[in-house]
């Protein structure tokens, strides 16, 4: 018996050894070269999630205004600034496609140049007057569309998004600057005014937005990313039908809204 024990027990011993070096080996072919070196990068998030995740998003924008007014052209970029919550509903299993959503605060604008008749107090009127004009608004609003997501890629992801935003406007402002002469001194002075001008917008507005990017696994559970997203509005920026009227030419104002956001995002799952 003890001798049996003696033969059987090493000859255990080394099919079991065996069997581990056989597993954890590397491959190789039949010329004994190496096998493929291993990636040695952890992953993650293995890219299984639950159906509801959401986060913050903070997006620095560039404003500027498409103008469909005669006599208006744009005049340069205004800096805004987009954030909120976004709410995201896994389409499938894993975490490459979504249904996104949230809420957000959207400051825009932009700025045009035209001829304008300038009130001057109380004593007349300014007669075609050329006009520097900024336009700023505050938004509230909602975003539906749709998000696609990569498997990891060394624990990053490329991400695409399309989709809509639905907008109201919350507050509309206007800063007039212009140059006037002035008679007693016989000098040109630069005239500044402010407004708010939220009857002259228009309340409801719908854009496009569509971007790509990157997410990079912090944990299993969040990550974060950067998406570069370009947004057009179609909607009129102002509500016309008079409420927004050159008092020079007596044409209805028309422009839509464009800009392009870097969006900083974090997102749990």
């Amino acid at each position: 018996m003890k001798k049996s024990l003696l033969i059987i027990l090493p000859l255990l011993f080394m099919a079991i050894a065996a069997r581990t070096f056989a597993q954890t080996a590397p491959q190789t072919d039949l010329l004994n070269k190496k096998g493929p070196k291993m990636s040695k990068t952890y992953i993650k998030d293995p890219g299984f999630g639950s159906r509801l995740n959401f986060g913050l998003t903070v997006a620095p924008t560039f404003n500027w205004m498409y103008d469909h007014t005669p006599g208006y052209s744009k005049n340069g970029v205004v800096m805004g600034l987009r954030y909120g919550i976004n709410l995201n509903i896994n389409l499938t299993d894993r975490k490459n496609y979504y249904f996104s959503t949230g809420l957000f605060l959207e400051h825009c604008g932009g700025k045009m140049r035209f001829f304008d008749n300038i009130p001057i107090g109380t004593i007349g009127i300014s007669d075609s007057t050329a006009t520097q004009r900024t336009y700023r608004s505050l938004y509230l609003t909602i975003p539906t569309g749709i998000t696609l997501k990569t498997n990891s890629i060394n624990n990053f992801f490329i991400c695409g998004n399309l989709g809509l935003l639905h907008s109201v406007n919350l507050k509309a402002t206007n800063a007039d600057s212009y140059t006037l002469s002035n008679f007693a001194t016989g000098t040109d002075e630069l005239w500044t005014r402010e407004k708010v001008a939220s009857q002259e917008a228009s309340f409801f507005k719908e854009a496009l937005y569509l971007g790509t990017g990157f997410e990079y696994s912090i944990t299993q559970n969040m990550r974060c990313g950067l998406m570069v997203n370009y947004v057009h509005g179609f909607t009129n920026y102002f509500k016309g039908a008079g409420k927004a009227q050159n008092s020079f030419s007596k044409v209805d104002q028309k422009a839509n809204l464009g800009y392009v956001e870097v969006a900083l995002n974090i997102n749990f799952f």
